[in-house]
């Protein structure tokens, strides 16, 4: 009886001191994440302040919509569902591809967007993503930040009361990866939530 003991204590500590270093692991993995890192380029490193904000008025499902946004972004093409889309102007941010705040009436052909409302609709969360927080009330379900091929997708989904996963409206922030982690994210993200606060329908 006494070695049964002394094995269930001992395998019990070895489970406890595992857990423990997961934990830490966690832990040290998400401050990694947290933490802005230095590129040695001044477009990520050392991006100008934001532009004061104006407003920006366009329609929803044929209702008016206001919000305000950074005068860095200035009104563009946009995507197969875009009702409305900004990319940002900063002169001295030269990319390939544009980072962009949209307005989307529907999901369009973001699939793994409407992956992700599936998933809440049915579970009311959303897993392997990099951020989500859930909305119990208010103008939008859930949040959500997750990378996507060569970009980072950071988006929030208005409430609605349609089943299909692609009739929700999102608003978006699209960036190419390679600003993930630096003061320019930092001022994008910034940005965007300044025009999510401040929507209106």
């Amino acid at each position: 009886m006494g070695l049964f003991d002394d094995f269930v204590k001992g395998a019990t500590d070895i489970f406890n001191e595992t857990k423990n270093v997961i934990k830490e692991a966690q832990e040290k993995a998400k401050q990694n994440a947290n933490e802005i890192k230095t590129t040695g380029d001044d477009r990520f490193d050392n991006p100008p302040a934001p532009l004061s904000a104006i407003p920006v008025q366009t329609t929803l499902h044929g209702q008016n919509v206001q919000f305000m946004i950074s005068k860095d972004f200035i009104e563009h093409g946009g995507y197969m569902s875009s009702n409305i889309s900004l990319k940002y102007n900063a002169e001295e941010v030269n990319f390939k591809e544009d980072i962009t705040i949209s307005l989307l009436e529907g999901v369009g052909d973001f699939d793994e967007i409407a992956d992700c409302i599936e998933e809440y609709l049915a579970s009311k969360k959303v897993t392997g993503v990099d951020e989500f927080v859930d909305f119990p009330d208010g103008k939008y379900l859930f949040k959500a930040k997750m990378e996507a091929s060569d970009y980072m997708e950071y988006f929030y989904v208005l409430r609605n009361n349609v089943t299909d996963p692609y009739d929700y409206d999102i608003l978006l922030l699209f960036y190419p990866n390679e600003v993930t982690n630096t003061n320019l994210e930092k001022k994008l993200i910034s940005c965007f939530e300044e025009t999510v606060n401040s929507f209106t329908i």
